[in-house]
Parts: structure tokens; sequence; C-alpha cells
């Protein structure tokens, strides 16, 4: 029986949409290739000819979801005035309640960081160089000395995946709310043009 000649790239990205949605629900040792697979509905099989393990599948989900979907909606923005309005948009989804309560909808990085971090050297890599195009990429909606931008990126990055990371350990919901509105009004605050000092006489 002849398949269509797109049938593997098709099913490679059923299972990865649902691994990716089921590692950020449950984590990387929190499901097996078996879940994995029926969250596509495939088999095992299935899973192991796109595959080799797991942990090719989450080398594929750094670089598919890592960044995303600022990376990829930022390619549109030609002035920097769109490029910051991108990232106040990113700001205010990213570090927000919602965010928090819905991780397998939620971004990658809060997610599965701590797996990466576990991971080979190659999945490492895979992830460095996703996050640092996305510094680069809001750097460049900033205002002030590159190396001060880059500074101020990384910040935000910083913020927005550590407040979302602490905020879903905690257990009151209000404590979770004031990590979130403390860490969004720092991050806004970062997206200022920054303050020009007047010279000491």
């Amino acid at each position: 029986m002849r398949y269509p000649p797109d049938q593997k790239a098709k099913a490679r990205a059923s299972l990865l949409k649902a691994g990716l949605t089921s590692m950020k629900a449950a984590g990387f040792n929190g499901i097996g290739v078996d879940g994995l697979a029926a969250a596509a509905g495939a088999t095992s099989g299935a899973f192991y000819s796109n595959f080799a393990n797991k942990e090719e599948m989450l080398k594929a989900i750094v670089d598919a979801a890592v960044g995303e979907p600022f990376l990829s909606a930022s390619e549109s923005a030609t002035t920097k005035a769109e490029l910051r309005s991108l990232l106040k948009k990113l700001i205010a989804d990213y570090i927000s309640d919602h965010h928090v309560a819905d991780p397998a909808n939620g971004c990658v990085m809060p997610a599965l960081s701590a797996d990466v971090a576990r991971a080979s050297t190659r999945t490492r890599k895979s992830y460095e160089r996703r996050i640092s195009a996305m510094a680069e990429r809001i750097a460049d909606g900033l205002d002030g000395p590159r190396a001060d931008r880059l500074r101020r990126a990384w910040s935000i990055i910083s913020l927005m995946v550590g407040a979302v990371t602490i905020a879903r350990a905690m257990s009151s919901s209000a404590a979770q709310s004031e990590v979130v509105a403390s860490a969004r009004k720092t991050a806004n605050h970062l997206v200022s043009a920054p303050v020009k000092r007047k010279p000491v006489a």
C-alpha cells in the first residue's frame, strides 16, 4: 500500500504538536513514549519511526517552540515602534494569571527549561540558540546603547520565565497574582527608554 509522500512529515508534526502539549503539562519525566504517542492518536512504533527517543522529541520541541510566537510574529515588524508594541503585548500575555494557570497551552520555557538543563549538550545548544535569538530580537525593540539593550532584554526574559515558574509553584492564587503583577511592572519598566542622567557639575 502506497502512502502520500508527505505522510511521514504530517505524522511527525502531529506527534510533535501532541508531545509539546503533553510535556508542558506533565513535564519530561511525567509522560512516557506510549502516552506521547497516544496523545497524537499514534502508536509507539510511529513515535520511534520519527524520534529516536524522548530526548529527540524534546530537542525538536525546543527547536520549534522556544521564543515562539514572538520570534515569528516579530519578522513582520519593520519599525522599532512595531517591534516594541509586539514586545509589550508579549509581556502582557506572558506574565499573566491565565498563563500561570494553563501550562499545557503556555510557553515551553517555564515548563521544560529544567528538563533541558539535564539534557544533552546538543539539546542545550538548541535552547541557547533559540533563546539568544529571542533576546537579540527583544533588544532590537529597545532604546539605548546595544549592550544595555541586550542586558535589559535578558532581564525581561528572566522575569517572564521566572515569574511564571515561581507563581506556578505557589498554592495561593493571591500570592501568584502578586508575583505576576510585580514582575510585569518591572518588565514594562525595562522596556521604557533608559533615563538620561545629567552630567554632574
